[in-house]
């Protein structure tokens, strides 16, 4: 059903992120209050932000890991990150090799290149990295560009 996929800025397991950004995950329904000036208020200004929060906060504290169905993802995948992103660089690289991703050189006309696409916007972080307009800029070409031939439709 879905024939191309975009991830930005996120891990397969709950590992993936900094350990600052873990242990800033623990937060409970008090913590409501104090971000009332991040971008997420703005994005819910009719919610009720303490329920959300809350269940924001147990949603953060459970672990996961998602590696064997990333390797069963069937649609062409980029993945997109921010160069100062909430989610570790050995992570990011690992995500992209259970991708089929980092495994060898493209070679000079390319054939040996991955099916799957990652990239790395610059000056942004994991938490503007959604409204940035070099995400656009991003993930365009990834979206126009033809299927790879092993999975068109059209045959």
């Amino acid at each position: 059903m879905v024939r191309k996929l975009v991830l930005v800025s996120s891990p397969f397991k709950r590992e993936g992120w900094y350990p600052e950004v873990l242990a800033g995950m623990q937060m409970g329904p008090e913590a409501a209050e104090s971000m009332t000036q991040s971008p997420l208020y703005d994005l819910y200004p009719h919610a009720n932000w303490r329920a959300l929060i809350t269940k924001l906060s147990d949603l953060l504290r459970r672990g996961y890991d998602w590696s064997k169905d990333v390797e069963a993802l069937k649609p062409q995948t980029m993945l997109v990150y921010a160069d100062a992103d909430a989610v570790r660089m050995a992570h990011i690289v690992e995500f992209f090799g259970l991708l089929g991703g980092g495994k060898r050189d493209a070679g000079l006309d390319g054939t040996g290149r991955p099916e799957s696409w990652l990239a790395i916007v610059p000056g942004e972080t994991h938490y503007d990295v959604g409204s940035s307009p070099k995400l656009t800029a991003v993930v365009e070409p990834f979206l126009d560009a033809p299927m790879p031939e092993n999975q068109r439709s059209d045959r």
